[in-house]
């Protein structure tokens, strides 16, 4: 915050709870902010759409929806669909959910751990941190400085460069705009979901190979 010429405080009757209310606004901001006309993109995006299947790695009747393959010679696991799974369908939501999340700082301060000179070799430490750098991905939000580790099945996806290869991707696409809005209700109060959930963006049918961007 800037100094005023008056030397006078800019900011009046500004608090902690004042602040927290802009990092995550109450459900009356993302109603009227959803009330705009043409309504924003992500308006679409408040909740799980009830029409779409959720495929989990198992279903409720503990049959496997998916089958994790290894290569006899690297040891390369990778991720088939059991089943037929529509355009849309969340993917593995309950695994992807169950990802950590780790501030900028805190994988500094692993990072600055392993190069302490006294400490001799921290493997635990340094295999971490290679497990991070594996399955992590950044918030799209910026600023906020979080990194997501997934640690259920949705590790074992592979990952390509090559658009049309894959079949899965991030549930929410990129805005129109080429950037989030400066101001957006919706992606403060969900941006978790956002970062985080998989559907599939074709149709994948039973023995294909799942596939994701590299950069998610």
């Amino acid at each position: 915050t800037r100094r005023t010429k008056s030397e006078q405080p800019t900011l009046l009757h500004f608090d902690g709870a004042t602040h927290h209310s802009y990092q995550s606004p109450p459900r009356a901001w993302e109603t009227v902010y959803c009330r705009r006309e043409p309504t924003p993109v992500e308006c679409a995006y408040r909740a799980l759409d009830m029409n779409k299947k959720l495929v989990e790695v198992e279903d409720d009747e503990g049959n496997e929806n998916f089958q994790i393959n290894s290569d006899d010679k690297s040891g390369v696991k990778s991720v088939f669909a059991n089943v037929d799974i529509s355009k849309g369908s969340y993917i593995m939501p309950s695994d992807i959910a169950a990802s950590v999340s780790l501030s900028d700082e805190v994988v500094a301060g692993l990072e600055d751990n392993i190069n302490v000179q006294s400490t001799g070799k921290v493997t635990v430490i340094e295999n971490f941190l290679a497990f991070i750098y594996k399955n992590g991905h950044r918030s799209r939000t910026e600023g906020i400085n979080l990194n997501y580790v997934e640690v259920g099945a949705t590790t074992f996806i592979r990952k390509t460069d090559e658009k049309d290869a894959t079949n899965v991707g991030r549930w929410v696409p990129t805005h129109p705009g080429g950037q989030d809005p400066v101001f957006s209700p919706v992606y403060d109060r969900h941006r978790l979901a956002f970062d985080l959930f998989l559907v599939a963006t074709k149709d994948i049918k039973a023995g294909e190979e799942i596939v994701r961007p590299v950069t998610f």
